[in-house]
């Protein structure tokens, strides 16, 4: 029998998984991405200037580093994100969204629109609110 935080986890990581493998054909098939690609333009997206240094765009993704350095080179060779040398630090740089990658990631946002829609479909619209708030009481 598991124990509630165990259930929990287990649980989380089904919605994610159950997440992931819906939206990977649409993404893919309809617009060229991953879903962790789309994670991390949607993120970059978000902030203003269009850009962040790798180590805090790991940090608000919960990824490594390296994972995210890993992550984005592909997306660099596409010309959706771009690398920036600091321009006072020759040893850090950012990573930035390009025209391209904004507008990919606004197409794509339809979709998962869609596909999270059709996930959550049996919860009320309260229900969301609520566990949105509560997934950023954790701290997402």
């Amino acid at each position: 029998m598991l124990t509630d935080n165990a259930a929990l986890a287990l649980g989380l990581w089904r919605t994610d998984a159950l997440i992931r493998r819906r939206l990977e054909g649409p993404l893919g098939g309809g617009h060229g991405i991953g879903y962790t690609d789309f994670i991390i333009l949607s993120e970059l997206a978000s902030v203003v200037g269009g850009r962040l240094r790798p180590v805090d765009l790991a940090n608000r993704l919960q990824l490594t580093a390296s994972g995210v350095t890993r992550a984005v080179l592909p997306l660099a060779k596409i010309g959706l994100v771009a690398r920036e040398a600091h321009d006072r630090d020759a040893r850090a740089s950012y990573v930035s969204i390009t025209p391209a990658g904004r507008t990919r990631v606004e197409e794509a946002m339809a979709t998962v629109e869609r596909v999270v829609g059709e996930i959550v479909s049996p919860l009320s619209r309260v229900d969301r609110l609520t566990l949105l708030g509560t997934l950023e009481r954790l701290g997402y």
